[in-house]
């Protein structure tokens, strides 16, 4: 049980379990069906605009685009989707694919932070 993150350029396990995409487009070259997924959550992804700032490589640029995404990912919008990804981490697998340059620094490890929180608040609550 539990969340990775994986980029839409590695090849689908079947140990990613429940495998979403969580971009705003699928990628350039590729389709759908290839990617395997078993949902895909857009409205989590990022805004074009924040996005742009995972260009720069400068560390404040990083600590500034978390900020600015936890802050796109508290909207009541993006509820359901956060809540619905939380449970089904709770009972299994959950794999957030991304299409970024950078494995370090990108937004499904934000949305990975928070959604682990959120599974250990529940547990403490």
């Amino acid at each position: 049980m539990g969340i990775k993150i994986k980029s839409v350029h590695e090849a689908p396990e079947t140990t990613d379990g429940y495998r979403c995409l969580i971009e705003q487009f699928i990628p350039d070259g590729m389709r759908e069906d290839d990617l395997q997924l078993s949902g895909w959550f857009k409205n989590l992804a990022p805004s074009v605009e924040l996005k742009a700032l995972l260009s720069d490589n400068e560390e404040s640029s990083w600590k500034e685009f978390r900020r600015l995404y936890y802050q796109e990912l508290l909207d009541p919008s993006k509820e359901h989707n956060i809540h619905i990804l939380t449970e089904k981490a709770k009972h299994g697998e959950v794999t957030l694919v991304f299409d970024a340059i950078n494995h370090r620094r990108n937004h499904a490890i934000v949305l990975k932070t928070l959604i682990e929180l959120r599974m250990r608040m529940d547990e403490d609550f």
